[in-house]
């Protein structure tokens, strides 16, 4: 399981200094890039080293609202089912005693570059049955 941090900023948040809806899927992908970044899936100083993922379905739980300071971290895990690439996503706030504040899934489908749907390559199927990743729990069907 990946672990990502993000401490939130000031214009990530409302009047309130409640961070705006908008912006948690942003930190889930924040985390989803670090996790393809670890994995080797993904170089920086390499832009075309991404693979084109669509993203089928995205679906976020707020369960409190993270606000201006917080220290938040994501916890990151993936799987596959056929051609789909599934994460799901635990979003923590470490200076309210590791407070679980959201909970999300995205679903993604690997293109080519004539962006049609294929399957996930050898290497990307490899990594996510590797032991190293294996789906600890399934936070969704929890609540």
């Amino acid at each position: 399981m990946y672990k990502y941090q993000h401490l939130v900023q000031f214009y990530e948040c409302d009047m309130m200094s409640i961070v705006h809806h908008g912006n948690y899927l942003r930190f889930y992908e924040e985390a989803r890039v670090g996790w393809a970044h670890t994995q080797g899936i993904l170089d920086y100083q390499k832009p075309e080293s991404a693979s084109h993922m669509a993203v089928l379905e995205t679906w976020v739980r707020h369960l409190k609202p993270a606000k201006f300071g917080d220290q938040l971290e994501i916890l990151v895990q993936a799987k596959l089912e056929g051609i789909r690439l599934i994460f799901e996503y635990k979003m923590l706030c470490l200076n309210r005693g590791n407070e679980l504040i959201s909970i999300a899934r995205t679903v993604h489908a690997p293109l080519n570059k004539e962006l049609q749907v294929i399957r996930p390559s050898v290497q990307m199927r490899e990594l996510i049955q590797s032991e190293k990743n294996i789906w600890i729990e399934t936070w969704l069907s929890n609540l």
